[in-house]
């Protein structure tokens, strides 16, 4: 079993945006040590005078070059707001720099500002619908999986996203629904499917999932990776965690493993059975970084991540 991490940038209101980035490169020095697989940053804009980042980009590299083998990336890069040319440049370059550790994920949300714009103040709001959003969405993920994959093409239109011939980062799609899968699987992306998300598919869908792995191997000759996302928190005697979660301004999760170790040996496994998943991505709700950190301990202790 694998768990990876996800991780939004929420801690204590007494701890100030940089002190948060200070606890993240802590949090994933710990997370690579004790054998978690991934280490993913959201990308997000809504108003909040505490957020520690917006867009994740900027952190990558500083988390990347202080872990070893944990993969690092975003989990996921609001795709509708963003150059597909800039964000495949950007990515690929990080993964050659960084032995193909990057893991670009890709969210098929939206801003409710149009960053993008040079605007500032009101005239940020998002003037499109939602329907033109979505349509955005899928000709800029176009886009992208033609920038890193198709360089010989590129090459002729006098086009190169370096390094040429480059290893491209490990391309995800954050999803909590089924939907597209099709198209997803032509595109060769993985799938990390999401049980906390308002609106979340949490029905198990293994014939769906199964359907999914088929279809990517007639495509790409070799099978997708499908992980699970997942929210709570992890104490000892489980107390203190339920604590964390009713402290959590995420109010809305639907799905949260809050406990003790125990309860997320046994949830883990049930859900590694019932939904066919090998991989889960796990935010921790803490907003105390040493709960945090000993949440981790824990869950790494009784899982034996590191063997």
């Amino acid at each position: 079993m694998k768990i990876g991490l996800l991780d939004f940038g929420v801690r204590s209101p007494n701890i100030n945006s940089l002190a948060v980035i200070e606890d993240l490169v802590d949090y994933a020095i710990l997370a690579d040590h004790l054998g978690y697989s991934r280490f993913w940053l959201a990308e997000h804009h809504n108003f909040d005078p505490l957020a520690a980042w917006l867009n994740p980009e900027v952190l990558l590299p500083i988390i990347a070059g202080a872990t070893d083998q944990i993969r690092v990336g975003a989990g996921g890069i609001i795709l509708s707001s963003h150059s597909p040319y800039r964000i495949a440049y950007t990515f690929k370059l990080l993964n050659n720099v960084f032995n193909d550790r990057i893991d670009l994920g890709i969210a098929k949300g939206y801003s409710n500002r149009n960053i993008n714009s040079g605007k500032s103040g009101s005239q940020l709001r998002i003037t499109e619908s939602k329907e033109q959003i979505e349509q955005k969405l899928r000709d800029n993920q176009e886009s992208l999986i033609n920038y890193l994959n198709d360089e010989d093409q590129l090459l002729k239109e006098e086009i190169v996203i370096p390094p040429f011939k480059g290893i491209i980062p490990q391309l995800w799609s954050l999803t909590g629904s089924f939907r597209n899968f099709e198209t997803l699987a032509k595109q060769g992306l993985n799938i990390s499917r999401s049980l906390f998300h308002f609106g979340s598919d949490v029905s198990y869908n293994k014939d769906i999932i199964t359907e999914y792995r088929e279809l990517f191997m007639t495509y790409h000759g070799r099978m997708p990776e499908v992980s699970l996302a997942f929210s709570g928190a992890c104490s000892t005697d489980g107390i203190r965690a339920k604590k964390s979660y009713e402290n959590h301004s995420y109010g809305f999760i639907p799905d949260n493993i809050v406990g003790c170790p125990s309860l997320f040996h046994d949830r883990l496994s049930e859900y590694k059975e019932n939904y066919n998943i090998d991989e889960f991505i796990f935010m921790n709700v803490a907003l105390d970084p040493e709960e945090r950190a000993e949440g981790l301990h824990l869950i790494a202790d009784t899982l034996q991540l590191k063997q």
